[in-house]
């Protein structure tokens, strides 16, 4: 499974001259080189800049580029500012002018997992996780219930397209009518305090010296513990690691709740990948609905299994 998009993000050439000395300014010294970074899905660049006096992990988009990709590096900058660390990369400087934004961070000399997944990076992963899931929430950041829906909320949709409801596993097409009641529960599972990435994937996570740092955090919610968990797993299954079910029992070791205390967050990430993998490719980001379709895959599998196991539970009573 590609981590990014099939197209190599803009050059550090590319950017506009004043944001580039802007951003030499906040690290200092003189230019002497960038290592670019490819992955993820974003029309900003990001990548390395070294300079005379130091380093930075920059994250740019200039004002033309690809709105959506501006308003996230915007959005990650606020973010940012709220966060307590470790938690959150170390900010060295933000730069917001009319030709475009800049984020700078301390770069983290770590590797991204999956190549391939093995249990000391999953474990890793895990007590960071468990981490977050116990750390409150900062004022001012939107209610997990309030960013996901009606994001996360798509059975009903899914079950008035065609399309999209013929290529479902039979198994689920049988059960939509029980999937709309769990999407009922969406709101409530991830109603809660504690603080929330929302896009946990392996090209968002550094693993250094045994620690997982998260990157990314645009995207950063006030919600219940423990829901990044089941939009992280389904990509750590695409990518040929362990299916869901045998790496969240990983997690549980870092004390994760059972699977089927978290089935409204687990059917609902399988609403949104299945519905927006079906949607019409965005120009600037070409891969993302094969990323998708390839991560709803095993979500939609993992949770034919959970409901088949609720219905043999039911019957035996």
């Amino acid at each position: 499974m590609n981590a990014g998009a099939d197209r190599l993000r803009p050059d550090w050439s590319a950017l506009p001259l004043l944001l580039r000395r802007r951003i030499i300014d906040a690290i200092g010294g003189r230019f002497l080189a960038d290592t670019p970074a490819q992955s993820g899905f974003s029309a900003s660049y990001a990548g390395v800049v070294t300079t005379s006096k130091g380093s930075a992990f920059v994250k740019a988009c200039a004002r033309d580029w690809h709105e959506d990709s501006l308003h996230f590096l915007r959005a990650e900058m606020q973010v940012l500012a709220m966060l307590p660390p470790p938690l959150a990369p170390t900010v060295i400087s933000a730069v917001d002018e009319a030709a475009g934004a800049a984020l700078l961070l301390e770069p983290i000399d770590g590797h991204h997992p999956g190549d391939p997944w093995s249990l000391e990076d999953l474990h890793a992963i895990a007590e960071t996780l468990r981490i977050l899931s116990t750390t409150t929430a900062p004022p001012g950041l939107v209610s997990a219930a309030d960013g996901m829906v009606p994001g996360f909320t798509r059975w009903a949709e899914i079950s008035t397209d065609e399309r999209l409801l013929s290529g479902l596993p039979e198994a689920l097409r049988d059960r939509m009518p029980d999937l709309m009641i769990i999407e009922r529960d969406f709101r409530d599972a991830v109603s809660g305090d504690v603080l929330v990435h929302d896009d946990v994937r392996a090209d968002n996570i550094l693993i250094d010296d045994g620690r997982a740092h998260l990157l990314d955090w645009p995207h950063a919610r006030r919600g219940a513990a423990w829901i990044d968990l089941p939009c992280l797993l389904p990509s750590i299954e695409a990518a040929g690691g362990p299916s869901c079910e045998e790496a969240w029992a990983v997690f549980e070791e870092h004390d994760a709740p059972p699977q089927a205390e978290l089935l409204p967050v687990i059917s609902g990430f399988a609403s949104f990948l299945w519905y927006w993998q079906g949607q019409p490719e965005i120009p600037q980001l070409p891969g993302l609905r094969a990323f998708q379709r390839a991560q709803a895959i095993p979500a939609l599998r993992w949770l034919a299994g959970l409901l088949s196991q609720d219905q043999d539970r039911a019957a035996s009573r």
